[in-house]
């Protein structure tokens, strides 16, 4: 397309360069400029720009002929090879195929209305993203996308609404999970520092687009320092561990540090407050929850079922079908009666 351009270009700078370009030379021009974008993964059904800050659907099939188009146009294929042969094992993983699979009818307003909250929060005020089961090698991937959807889709409301923000609150369980530290001079980074990083911003900018940060750690010495500087309230549970206790120690005044002793022997329910919520740090207790609603937290009741007796007389026999959990876990479907 390029060497077409040209060629069209250098035959008007010789002895017909006062002739205009005729209409067979436009349409055949028109020819080499669709083949070069349909080459790239584009259709002609596009109407938004190619931006890489423009969310648009596509599939893996159509992003891997867009790296090969583009290697190929800047005649650097043979040093891309390994990359290409990296990208079609991940499109043909099995778990990468709901990312990578074809262009689903979800759209972007479907997905913001349905995650970040309908008008006036009509679908609920909550949404639950349960990652437990997500392949630890797109777990990183698939977290920091969604935050940093949720990010910019509330930049664009405050733009949109001429300064006002929608309130929005990111909970993140087992945060030191996504929010890990990493060695600021790796030269490769991998997905989980990548990720870190899109917290870290959210930290530092969130509050202003109406953004806020919940963090939910057992290792807090193993968040992100960046993170951690831009809390401004903390509830402390039983911590044990020296490392931890040695980073709790530095969020309070030296005269207050003695307030913190009991830490590693704090009851169950009971935290310490402390921060922009309490003046003081203050010993509070949580609201005891019914049984259908506390989390599914409790330690395992190992003697209660290899003894088969339950504290209050209570059935403790644990059935085993693994034949229905091997169905579920390779997505058999149960055939019909």
């Amino acid at each position: 397309f390029r060497s077409e351009i040209f060629t069209l270009s250098k035959a008007r700078e010789e002895k017909n360069s006062h002739l205009d370009f005729t209409l067979g030379e436009v349409n055949e021009l028109l020819v080499k400029a669709r083949n070069a974008h349909a080459a790239f993964g584009g259709s002609d059904t596009d109407i938004l720009p190619i931006d890489a800050d423009v969310p648009r659907p596509f599939t893996g099939d159509q992003f891997l002929r867009s790296v090969e188009a583009t290697a190929e146009l800047l005649g650097v294929s043979e040093y891309v090879e390994t990359m290409q042969m990296r990208i079609r094992t991940l499109l043909s993983d099995s778990r990468m195929k709901i990312v990578s699979g074809a262009a689903q009818d979800l759209t972007l307003d479907d997905w913001l209305r349905k995650y970040i909250g309908d008008d006036v929060a009509s679908n609920g005020s909550i949404t639950i993203i349960d990652l437990s089961l997500v392949p630890a090698e797109v777990v990183h991937i698939i977290t920091a996308v969604i935050a940093r959807m949720t990010l910019e889709a509330l930049q664009r409301y405050r733009k949109m609404r001429h300064g006002k923000t929608l309130p929005t609150v990111l909970v993140m369980e087992e945060a030191h999970t996504f929010i890990k530290r990493y060695h600021d001079d790796a030269e490769n980074q991998n997905s989980a520092a990548i990720c870190c990083q899109v917290f870290e911003k959210i930290a530092r900018e969130g509050r202003k687009f109406g953004l806020g940060l919940v963090l939910s750690s057992q290792r807090p010495s193993e968040l992100s320092p960046t993170v951690l500087s831009q809390c401004n309230s903390y509830l402390l549970h039983r911590i044990s561990n020296d490392r931890d206790q040695e980073l709790v120690h530095k969020l309070v005044p030296d005269n207050l540090r003695g307030l913190l002793r009991d830490l590693p022997s704090l009851p169950s329910r009971h935290a310490i407050l402390l921060g922009w919520a309490s003046e003081l740090p203050v010993l509070v207790q949580m609201n005891a929850l019914s049984e259908q609603n506390r989390p599914r937290s409790d330690d395992p009741d190992f003697w209660a079922v290899w003894s088969g007796r339950g504290s209050k007389g209570e059935s403790v026999e644990r059935r085993v079908d693994w034949k229905t959990i091997a169905d579920d876990w390779q997505q058999i479907s149960a055939a019909p009666q």
